[in-house]
């Protein structure tokens, strides 16, 4: 599989738009369009591991050097998502222990309980969200 093949495949298995890919990694949605079509062949290095980050797979894998589909796990790669979309990174120092929030506010380490805190908060404003929106719709 060519790597504009697998970027559209992958974008579509996460269920995310072009603008949403795009966003994350730093581009426009036609960008992402002309990769996805392999107009674009020669993607810029950093292009390439922004792009993996945001389908969550490794640079390898979507530049043909690996055929596994090597997915990269998150604590939560939904809310991971959203903080990227918002322009706040979550770096994680596996060496070290600790996690860096890196915003346009600086970089600031912050505790593991607080990043779970973050999460379970976000998914209870979803459920939440989510109840209304089909309390307001019609059953099919």
């Amino acid at each position: 599989m060519q790597f504009k093949d697998k970027v559209k495949r992958r974008r579509l298995e996460l269920g995310l738009t072009l603008e949403d890919v795009a966003k994350a990694v730093g581009v426009s949605a036609p960008t992402i369009q002309r990769y996805e079509s392999g107009e674009i062949k020669n993607v810029r290095k950093d292009k390439i591991k922004a792009l993996a980050d945001a389908l969550r797979v490794t640079p390898t894998y979507l530049m043909d050097w690996d055929e596994t589909p090597e997915v990269k796990e998150s604590f939560d790669y939904f809310m991971e998502m959203q903080l990227h979309l918002l322009g706040y990174k979550i770096i994680y120092d596996e060496q070290n222990g600790y996690i860096v929030l890196k915003g346009k506010e600086g970089e600031f380490e912050i505790a593991q309980n607080d990043i779970e805190k973050l999460s379970g908060e976000l998914k209870s404003f979803l459920n939440f969200k989510i109840f209304e929106l089909m309390k307001n719709s019609r059953k099919f």
